[in-house]
């Protein structure tokens, strides 16, 4: 008796996997090139901390809301 959900249980994998990677790697991408302006340009430090934290702001609410959706699908998925 062996588990015959692996496909199934892969794609919720990769589900969550997107939810959380891609905007875990969007951060890390903003914030170093972030880092990396404030270490070229150490005067304009405001202005480029307002620029990405409106991006950064942006994939919270959107990582949010399909981590939300994702949770809502899979619930309704269990109860059909």
């Amino acid at each position: 008796m062996g588990f015959k959900y692996w496909f199934e249980g892969l794609i919720v994998v990769a589900m969550f996997l997107v939810v959380v990677a891609l905007p875990c790697f969007l951060i890390g991408l903003w914030g170093t090139k972030m880092i990396n302006e404030l270490g070229n340009h150490p005067s304009q430090s405001a202005k480029i901390q307002a620029s990405s934290a409106w991006k950064i702001f942006l994939v919270e609410i959107v990582s949010f809301a399909l981590l939300t959706g994702l949770f809502i699908f899979l619930y309704n998925l269990q109860n059909t």
